[in-house]
């Protein structure tokens, strides 16, 4: 006998079809959102505009794989926004902080002229 116990409707010795959809699609919402990025990398002047509009779908990019690859989507809401709360609360506490640097910086600049 074998060691192993199976089921009488379990075929013996098939392999389930493995389910890459849901990666290919991933993949291919990646490669779209990295595309604009780039067409707006390249096409537009360099100005604070064309960052801001970066910066978010770099964002969006990340929600996304934190969402596919790490499973977030798949977890209950309480545990979603306390991921999603301090990492907002972060993201403003460091462009509060360039802001404030960079007219600090002013400031000391125009001091010693």
């Amino acid at each position: 006998m074998a060691a192993h116990a199976t089921d009488e409707n379990t075929p013996v010795g098939e392999i389930a079809k493995p389910n890459t959809g849901w990666i290919w699609r991933t993949f291919f919402i990646l490669v779209g959102i990295t595309a604009v990025e780039f067409v707006f990398v390249f096409l537009m002047e360099p100005s604070t505009f064309r960052n801001s509009i970066f910066i978010v779908l770099t964002i969006m990019k990340a929600f996304f794989i934190v969402a596919e690859f790490m499973h977030l989507k798949h977890e209950t809401k309480g545990l979603i926004w306390t991921i999603l709360v301090p990492m907002a609360l972060l993201v403003w506490l460091l462009v509060a902080l360039v802001t404030e640097g960079s007219y600090v910086g002013e400031v000391l600049q125009n001091m010693f002229k």
